[in-house]
């Protein structure tokens, strides 16, 4: 192994181990014997360790963090190092950083914050600047601000020059110039390019637009493409059944005892199980976990009791006149009857005893006698107590056991006169009565053993028979959608035409409804229910419903197609029952009274129903179809049909390019980075550049020759998105679903904050940064062009509002909604912390990540992580600058929030708090609108206010930072243009998000508005920094700002350690 000494910090060293713990590499016996081995098995000969361990672990966010705050203080390290985060938070309070934060909110964000980058520059505080955090639709404007930027060289005092003068020349100085002159621009060609792209979306409005028809075109072929995927995989699920009843249709009749047998072993390896789960006791619960956890519940327990219900119920069937006469003509001596009560309690305790003593003779072996039931005492004691318990639990079984032996006696209806009816209502029905029955007889169990079973085996119970629930609604949910919606479908629609259709068109208005309301940001929020929340809720269970009805139905006519004059076999004993239809030989009746009219229905209606679900009687009831048995193979032929129609599309349909995502992102790249790439050649057709859109490492460091180059480009562009986590593990994060996923033209990664006691024995990583350049850029061997991580790509993912998984705002029953409707923005991307996924791009085969976006799945483990609006995390964007611990953060509000409810601001302020230690004191209620009509003018609004970031509750005495918050409002003083759009349109400046589609008035009216908050916020602050550099200037800023907000107080920004809140 080469010479490399460890860190002796404990910070860098726990970053180390969790590295290797990682990666499988067990650190037990220290450290340096883990890393020696990590060494053998990675082969470090070649490498440095260190770069080695990296490569394969990915940084954590202290070596990320120290590598940005040593590129900022001056050349770019050519790769990370270890770092101690407390020593790295100690060099970044010294290094006094200053952020500028734009919030997500659509175009009207991007727009507004335009006239911010305007009135910055004007104030000459534009390069002031460390970060750029920006979250949705602030990055629009962050992503054209950091193009252009690049195109300058990466000399911000060139843009901020463009943008104070606004003379052509000052614009990127390769861009081609025009022939013939032109007059002086107002502005720079950026800034009016911007202008012309106002409707980003469609440049050319109106429905006759070839812009509109392509969007639509667009998402049409998408979204058929995307369907056909998703039902060929829904058809082979309910197609699943049908082949099963294939199989089992000749099993019914048959006189065998294999099945009996069969079930019977099932349930007693479950049995077993169960006492193993419920005895064992292991001091090392980490040892432990893959005989005790979850996935060993279900194998062991859940789904042997399933199949012993299955075949249970089928041996049953072909018992069932054999018990009856049994039971009741007195065949055979009744002493027998009770040997049969009893058998099955006799069984379930020898397979509880077998279970039970192979736990106790592992706990014996882990913990030694103490671990036995009787505890230390006389071996007499010991056996006496174990004879105890055997005797109580062997009572008490045969007593429980016996009880539900009676009932399912009591129960056996399976026996029909024809095969087909009978072996559906066997496979619907039986394993749930038979799974309900055994919980019946183990509640009885559990409570005649009563106190002998401890609170722990209780709760073990409990959470068993919840699996087991779960299991057996599964069950009952696909068979019987699959063998009873399509007669009830088929029964309605002949019957009730009228109804039906209504109820059709009632589901698809609210489907339209709840798709609708699903792009609301309040969906799924905390608020309380309100009629849009409720249409949200029921709209996709109505739609689903209807769509899975149709399916089936669909499903039956191709499995098993009965002609119209075949007559059906009427079982012996049974009555035809008919449908009532009108007969057209005879006269109307006279008009019923509507009372006695709905009571005729009721009874039409209950006497066909019940007739339908009891089985083929007449070949005039519609609906007989259900269990017509159809040709031997068309199940199963049918089933591969589906499942190479599934196959063949989850490959090749790639689950990015083909949702509306690719859409988004080719129409936000045109329109605002294209409005710095020089020599822009589009496309004579398309009207796309393939150069709009550089990739985002690009932005890290300055191109220009001279002193500045290779050192950063600033300020460093941190683009915010939202790693979902709605079917994570940890509990504490149930409301929030997500994490905040971070790319920067350094790193692009994750690491989501640790829970005090969530790590256990072995510490566990919690995310990884991966070099930028390198993140998802392998391409394949058909060259893929979606490859690596360009600009447009961070800033389309981070803009993703409308995605089936949006963090806090996930709804379970929409992700199905929006996830069939392809309403799908956010992309999969690799995991950073998977070394052998992180740079293919996207899902080879997208069928698990399509079922994972459709079920609510997505989590921080998987090999490809769910990627949306960094709003559906944090939408301000100061999170990852207060974890940063700048100094002055400039946060720019320009979320829809008309009633001023803050919720931005305070979701990011408990994160804060919650995630970082760090409280943010600041009064949000001093932002006010103007009253309208008031010529008072101390009553005038205001858009801005100053709050105080108090890092030393977390780090000890230091100086706290200054956050000045910015929010869109009508304080006075704007000017008429502005004035008049608010009146006509009251709204203003919180029109909703979903309107993307700016009109000019629109677009210069928030640009103004920007603008005029900002100079108003920051007019007299900057001359307070006047003629200051660097770090001197930075605290000039920090001291007027922290004087204007708290004037009582001391003047200095920097207040003693702060008290716990």
């Amino acid at each position: 192994m080469p010479d490399y000494v460890l860190p002796t910090s404990d910070g860098q060293r726990m970053d180390i181990r969790r590295k290797l713990e990682h990666l499988g590499i067990d650190c037990s016996k220290g450290l340096e014997h883990g890393f020696a081995q990590f060494c053998r098995h990675f082969d470090c000969q070649a490498t440095h360790p260190w770069q080695s361990l990296t490569e394969q672990a990915g940084n954590t966010f202290s070596e990320v963090f120290r590598f940005e705050l040593d590129a900022l203080a001056g050349a770019i390290p050519p790769a990370t190092k270890p770092a101690d985060l407390d020593k790295v938070y100690r060099e970044a309070h010294d290094a006094r950083l200053t952020a500028l934060a734009f919030s997500g909110g659509g175009i009207r964000s991007a727009t507004f914050n335009l006239g911010v980058v305007q009135a910055l520059a004007e104030l000459k505080l534009l390069h002031d600047f460390d970060y750029l955090s920006t979250v949705s639709g602030g990055g629009y404007i962050g992503g054209w601000l950091s193009k252009w930027i690049h195109h300058q060289h990466g000399d911000v005092g060139s843009v901020e020059s463009a943008l104070t003068a606004g003379h052509p020349e000052l614009a990127p100085d390769n861009q081609q110039q025009p022939a013939a002159p032109e007059p002086p621009l107002t502005e720079p060609r950026p800034v009016q390019f911007l202008r012309r792209y106002s409707n980003y979306l469609t440049p050319r409005t109106g429905m006759f637009s070839v812009d509109t028809w392509t969007l639509i075109c667009t998402y049409l072929r998408n979204t058929l493409l995307n369907m056909a995927t998703l039902v060929a995989w829904l058809a082979l699920l309910f197609l699943v059944p049908r082949v099963i009843l294939q199989c089992v249709v000749p099993l019914v009749d048959e006189r065998s005892g294999t099945l009996g047998l069969a079930a019977a072993a099932c349930f007693l390896v479950a049995v077993g199980c169960i006492a193993f789960g419920i005895s064992r006791r292991d001091p090392r619960p980490w040892r432990g976990v893959g005989l005790q956890g979850q996935l060993a519940v279900v194998c062991g327990v859940c789904l042997p009791l399933v199949a012993a219900g299955v075949f249970g119920s089928l041996a049953l069937s072909q018992v069932a006149p054999d018990i009856n006469a049994f039971w009741t003509r007195g065949e055979i001596p009744d002493t027998w009857h009770y040997a049969v009560l009893l058998a099955p309690g006799v069984c379930y305790f020898l397979a509880w005893a077998t279970g039970w003593t192979v736990a106790q003779i592992l706990n014996w072996r882990d913990a030694g006698p103490s671990s036995a039931p009787g505890g230390d005492g006389p071996l007499l004691r010991r056996l006496q107590a174990v004879f105890l318990m055997g005797l109580t639990h062997l009572i008490c079984a045969m007593v429980a056991l016996a009880v539900g032996t009676l009932l399912l006696i009591q129960l056996i209806v399976f026996a029909s006169g024809t095969t087909h009816a009978n072996a559906v209502r066997v496979l619907t029905f039986g394993m749930p009565i038979l799974l309900g029955l055994f919980g019946i007889s183990i509640t009885l169990m559990i409570g005649l053993v009563g106190r002998l079973y401890s609170d722990a085996s209780r709760e073990w119970w409990a959470r068993q028979a919840a699996w087991t629930v779960i299991c057996a609604a599964a069950w009952l949910f696909l068979f019987g959608c699959t063998f009873y919606l399509p007669p009830l479908l088929d029964w309605a629609w002949t019957n009730y035409v009228t109804t039906t259709a209504i109820t059709g068109a009632l589901t698809s208005l609210l489907t339209l409804l709840g798709l609708k309301a699903g792009s609301s940001k309040s969906t799924g929020s905390a608020q309380p229910v309100r009629s849009k929340e409720l249409v949200a809720l029921i709209a996709p269970y109505a739609f689903s419903v209807l769509a899975i009805a149709t399916l089936t139905t669909a499903l039956q006519a191709l499995v098993a197609p009965v002609a119209s004059n075949t007559p059906l076999p009427v079982p012996l004993g049974a009555q035809p029952v008919a449908c009532p239809q009108k007969d057209p030989c005879k006269p109307a009746p006279p008009p019923a009274q509507p009372l006695a009219e709905l009571l005729e229905r009721y009874t039409a209606c209950s006497s066909t129903l019940r007739a339908c679900l009891a089985g083929p009687r007449d070949p005039s009831l519609r609906g007989y179809t259900v269990w017509c048995p159809g040709p031997p193979m068309a199940a199963g032929t049918l089933l591969l049909c589906f499942l190479g129609i599934g196959l063949v599309l989850s490959w090749r349909v790639d689950v990015n390019k083909f949702s509306l995502y690719m859409m988004y992102r080719l129409r936000l790249v045109r329109a605002y980075f294209g409005a710095s790439t020089p020599h822009r050649a589009p496309h004579p057709f398309t009207g796309f550049d393939a150069q709009d859109d550089p990739p985002l490492a690009d932005m890290l460091a300055q191109q220009a020759p001279g002193p500045g180059a290779g050192r950063l480009q600033r300020p460093y562009h941190l683009v915010n998105a939202a790693i979902n986590l709605v079917g994570g593990k940890e509990l504490a994060w149930q409301q929030r679903k997500a994490g905040n996923f971070l790319f920067s033209p350094a790193f692009t990664g994750f690491e989501l904050p640790r829970l005090p006691g969530s790590e256990g024995v072995r510490p566990q990583l919690r995310g990884a940064y991966r070099p930028t350049a390198m993140y998802a850029s392998q391409e394949s061997w058909l060259r893929d062009n979606d490859a690596g991580v360009m600009l447009g790509t961070a800033v389309a993912v981070s803009g993703a509002a409308a995605s089936p998984n949006m963090g806090y705002h996930s709804s379970p029953p929409l992700s199905f909604l929006m996830t069939l409707f392809n309403l799908r923005l956010g992309r999969w991307s690799p995991n950073p912390m998977r070394h052998n996924v992180w740079k293919r791009p996207a899902p080879r085969f997208g069928l698990f990540s399509i079922m994972a976006e459709l079920l609510g799945l997505t989590d921080a483990t998987a090999r490809f992580l769910y990627l949306s609006d960094g709003g559906h995390f944090e939408n301000l964007g100061i999170y990852e600058l207060v974890r940063r611990r700048c100094r002055l953060i400039v946060a720019i509000d320009a979320s829809a929030d008309k009633g001023n409810r803050f919720e931005d601001l305070g979701n990011a302020i408990r994160k804060c708090v919650t995630d970082f230690n760090v409280p943010i004191d600041l009064d949000a209620s001093k932002i006010r609108a103007l009253e309208a009509d008031s010529k008072d003018d101390t009553k005038a609004g205001v858009c801005f206010v100053t709050g105080r970031v108090r890092y030393s509750q977390a780090d000890g005495p230091c100086a706290d930072g200054i956050l000045l918050y910015i929010k869109p409002t009508i304080i006075g003083g704007e000017n008429a243009d502005v004035l008049n759009y608010s009146k006509l349109h009251p709204e203003f400046p919180h029109q909703s998000t979903a309107d993307q589609f700016f009109d000019e008035s629109q677009f210069e009216s928030y640009r103004a508005l920007g603008r005029h908050a900002t100079l108003t916020a920051l007019r007299d602050i900057a001359s307070a920094a006047a003629g200051l550099e660097g770090k001197q200037r930075v605290e000039a800023l920090c001291a007027a700002l922290y004087k204007r907000a708290f004037p009582a107080t001391a003047a200095s920004p920097a207040p003693p350690a702060a008290s716990p809140p």
